[in-house]
């Protein structure tokens, strides 16, 4: 076997070089770790973030989580070449930063746009608000366009309609209690610490939208949601009738560095989340692949289309991975080497009988010598050269099996020998 292997020691190398070349086109690894960015710390983004993470860490991808306003901030943190941020929640009707080329891997949850008023003021319409203090939200959170697009529409922007206040989360909420503004915007889960807290509050209440037909033709890329009574909250009654909402839905957002390979992982974390449902989701509603903002990224859509990869429904994210890639690389190295495999007996076979052939190119020029009438001077050279020869191959090792041949190359050696030895005599 061994001396198998050193003849065929070309085949190891060439083994050797193809593995080389195809680790070097071959994809790298999905990294173990990867930065989200959320929301605030007590918004619903945070909350299901955090529950995501852990569900990640015992596939051994580890998430490390952003807080920040919102939406608008996790974008120009995606566009941002010096940010570790590769992956955020980002809600629908929220525009990319010019020049940024950012994929979805799909949507999770509604949230919806909640515009709160003390008891005290009822609302037949947006349009109500006019002459009244307004708080829109804070800057880089996702509730601030929005709000500002829906008063828009309803004519309520410009310079004496409402008073706008660049206010959003605990800041937002507290001013509506305290009497500062008249009406607060949020888009928001209701699950979320800040929405629950207010949905809860007795002093205010939140005004269910009317003419959902024009808000669908106005805002295409935003939802319109039927929330019946009591559906937030069935002991409390919340609310206390049916209302419709404007909803965004919040998707995953990634940019260029988001390694793909880490897709099904993440969207099998999120499924299992999500599989049952919320106040406002149906069970198995999410994660999906619409609506969305950006185009999907072609594992998300080969994902929500077939579902996790084969070996990734019998074996963890990583041991999935790494069996996967192996079989990438296998598959053509194994179409390569089984060839050159089945070159080596062969090639051994005519490398071994090359070793002994060669010496009958000594025996033919001997002939020759003796054809031509070789002189004494000559026979004796080619005695002593032939003596050498065989002193050689007495030292030459040969598998059994071509023990045959060695030993016909002896006879035919010792036979010149003897003809030479005839002529020798004659020449004296």
């Amino acid at each position: 076997m061994l001396r198998f292997l050193r003849a065929n020691l070309w085949f190891i190398v060439v083994a050797a070089a193809l593995v080389a070349v195809s680790l070097l086109l071959l994809d790298p690894a999905p990294p173990r770790e990867l930065t989200l960015a959320t929301g605030q710390a007590n918004g619903a983004y945070h909350a299901f973030a955090q529950r995501l993470a852990d569900t990640l860490t015992k596939q051994g991808v580890t998430l490390h989580l952003r807080t920040t306003q919102g939406s608008a901030e996790n974008l120009r943190l995606l566009a941002d070449e010096s940010s570790d941020v590769t992956i955020a929640l980002v809600q629908t009707g929220l525009p990319a930063p010019e020049g940024t080329e950012l994929h979805a891997l799909g949507s999770l949850f509604y949230e919806p746009f909640w515009v709160f008023t003390r008891t005290s003021l009822t609302l037949e319409t947006l349009r109500d608000l006019r002459g009244r203090r307004v708080a829109v939200g804070a800057e880089g959170g996702g509730t601030l366009p929005v709000a500002l697009s829906v008063l828009e529409a309803n004519g309520l922007v410009g310079a004496g309609v409402v008073e706008t206040l660049r206010l959003g989360g605990a800041e937002a909420a507290e001013a509506l209690r305290s009497g500062r503004v008249d009406a607060a915007c949020f888009v928001g889960a209701p699950g979320g610490e800040l929405i629950r807290g207010l949905l809860h509050d007795p002093a205010l209440r939140f005004h269910g939208l009317r003419r959902e037909r024009a808000y669908q033709a106005t805002f295409p890329n935003l939802a319109t949601l039927t929330v019946g009574e009591g559906q937030l909250d069935l002991a409390a009654n919340i609310p206390a009738d049916d209302r419709a909402l404007l909803a965004a839905t919040v998707s995953f957002v990634v940019n260029e560095h988001f390694h793909p390979g880490l897709t099904p992982a993440i969207l099998e974390a999120a499924g299992a989340l999500l599989h049952d449902g919320a106040a406002l989701e149906r069970p198995g509603e999410f994660p999906a692949a619409r609506p969305t903002d950006y185009p999907l990224l072609a594992e998300a859509a080969h994902y929500h289309k077939h579902g996790p990869p084969f070996l990734m429904r019998y074996l963890p994210f990583w041991a999935a991975t790494i069996a996967f890639r192996v079989f990438i690389l296998l598959v053509p190295l194994l179409a390569l080497l089984i060839p050159l495999f089945r070159l080596a007996p062969p090639l051994y076979q005519w490398r071994t009988r090359r070793r002994i052939f060669r010496w009958y190119s000594h025996l033919r020029e001997v002939d020759q010598h003796l054809a031509a009438g070789a002189g004494a001077d000559m026979i004796s050279r080619d005695l002593e050269r032939l003596n050498q020869l065989q002193d050689e191959i007495l030292k030459v090792k040969v598998p059994h099996s071509y023990a045959d041949e060695l030993y016909d190359l002896h006879l035919h050696i010792e036979w010149v020998i003897r003809r030479l030895e005839r002529a020798r005599a004659a020449a004296k």
